[in-house]
């Protein structure tokens, strides 16, 4: 099979003139190479469309042309027959459909390069939906993208400077074999809904352990209205803008407090019921480790202090970079990056144009985003574009900055005055010697601002002050 679907790429690579052109040489500079390779991942079918849309979200590697062609690859695909679709849950569920579901509905609420979904009955009469994959799926996974690894090692180099195509690759294979076991997407429902079991505007769909598999997923059917239909919002009494508000401030928890994130907030995937936010579809989830979280925040701090040094700091804490990279150079990128938004009113400051500015920042000086950072990258983007819509009056910053005074601060004075982490901390600002004043200023201010957090893996730190 592997030789015949090796055949395959190479026609589909060929058909749109993409082979002669790196055969030639002449890829990099030709601007039609973009829109060549978006051409042939369409026609590789569903596993290749799903491998560009991954790809479409690293603007931190790849160019902005190959990131805007990916990006338009459609997930999107015809649906399978009901009889396999039947044929899929039976096997799954290892016995008669009818045996565990009074009803399923013959066309699918979507159709998609991964999974099917159907809304469904159970015997209890409780509506929900069934996630089925699509058959087959990690086998042609695994058989594409281990081809793919192959030919990307005979990819000029010329092509894609600043980009290890054969290690992207190799993750992207890592990521989405985990995304397509719905075992883990059962388990991050639970620990979403565990998360925010207290909240009164934030909700997920409930998932039937019972039912899960690696190929097969149940939970609630949610009967909503999708966030981005305002004006049906509007009808049913709602406010746009205290949704809005309350979508954001949920990011921000999840991200700042949880550690624990959505990945793919789109407005397909959030929805209002009874008066709550419902986040579905948790194939793709964000987690940022206490270490990458006080590094998130220290650049937001640095940002706000027009800091360069700091923010140098917590940009290097979340990147990965060659040893020989020149951080004079990424100084003055810094600068250049906070001079340019020095001036500017908070109330119109965009989240989307300052997470841009600092992946042009990475690319120029080779920095490679955490995988975690990427997505991270992607979903605010994606909420701040729905957070305009709803309340387009409401000042992003002030409302962050008053959830961290509500909210953390408390939390963050009392690791603060931990005093395994007041040392730590210490050590790490002594051993850069030259700013001892200025760093010892900082780290007071942080102690009493409540911005120093507890890091129980002290596994960086003991490599940082290793003398």
């Amino acid at each position: 099979m592997s030789g015949r679907r090796l055949r395959e790429i190479i026609g589909a690579f060929s058909s749109v003139g993409l082979t002669s052109l790196i055969e030639k040489g002449k890829a990099a500079e030709d601007k039609s190479t973009p829109r060549k390779l978006r051409l042939a991942f369409e026609k590789l079918g569903p596993s290749f469309v799903k491998i560009g849309q991954i790809l479409s979200t690293r603007s931190d590697l790849f160019p902005e042309a190959y990131v805007r062609e990916l990006s338009k690859l459609q997930s999107n695909v015809l649906p399978l027959p009901q009889e396999i679709v039947m044929q899929a849950i039976s096997d799954e569920l290892s016995g008669p459909v009818s045996a565990y579901f009074a009803e399923i509905t013959p066309e699918p609420l979507a159709s998609g390069s991964v999974a099917q979904t159907h809304r469904a009955r159970l015997l209890n009469g409780r509506d929900v939906i069934i996630k089925i994959q699509r058959p087959h799926l990690p086998e042609i996974i695994e058989e594409d993208l281990t081809l793919l690894i192959r030919l990307s090692r005979r990819v000029p180099k010329a092509l894609l400077p600043m980009v290890n195509l054969p290690e992207v690759l190799q993750q992207i294979k890592e990521s989405l074999t985990r995304e397509i076991d719905f075992r883990n997407e059962a388990q991050a429902m639970i620990a979403f809904a565990e998360l925010n079991q207290s909240s009164k505007c934030i909700a997920s769909p409930e998932v039937y352990d019972e039912f899960t598999t690696p190929r097969m997923l149940v939970e609630d059917y949610v009967s909503g209205i999708p966030i981005n239909h305002y004006e049906e919002l509007i009808k049913a009494g709602y406010d746009l803008e205290d949704i809005g508000k309350k979508l954001m401030l949920s990011f921000i928890k999840q991200v700042f407090k949880d550690g624990f994130f959505h990945g793919d907030p789109h407005p397909g995937n959030l929805f209002i019921s009874d008066g709550k936010i419902y986040f579905i579809d948790f194939g793709i989830m964000g987690k940022l480790d206490n270490g990458m979280r006080v590094a998130l925040n220290d650049i937001l701090y640095s940002f706000t202090a027009q800091d360069v040094e700091g923010m140098m700091q917590g940009i290097l804490s979340v990147t990965s970079f060659d040893t020989s990279m020149n951080k004079s150079a990424l100084a003055q990128d810094v600068e250049r990056m906070l001079a340019k938004y020095s001036s500017l009113d908070v109330g119109v400051l965009s989240i989307t144009d300052l997470i841009e500015d600092l992946l042009n920042v990475f690319v120029k000086n080779g920095l490679k985003a955490s995988p975690q950072i990427t997505i991270l990258e992607k979903a605010a983007l994606q909420i701040e574009g729905i957070f305009r819509e709803l309340a387009p009056e409401v000042d992003l910053m002030t409302l962050a900055k008053n959830y961290f005074l509500e909210n953390m601060g408390p939390d963050m004075l009392k690791q603060a005055l931990n005093k395994e982490t007041l040392l730590i901390e210490l050590f790490y600002q002594l051993k850069n010697g030259k700013n001892i004043p200025r760093r010892l200023n900082q780290l007071l201010e942080q102690v009493l601002n409540g911005r120093i957090l507890v890091n129980h893996d002290l596994y960086d730190y003991t490599n940082r002050i290793k003398v």
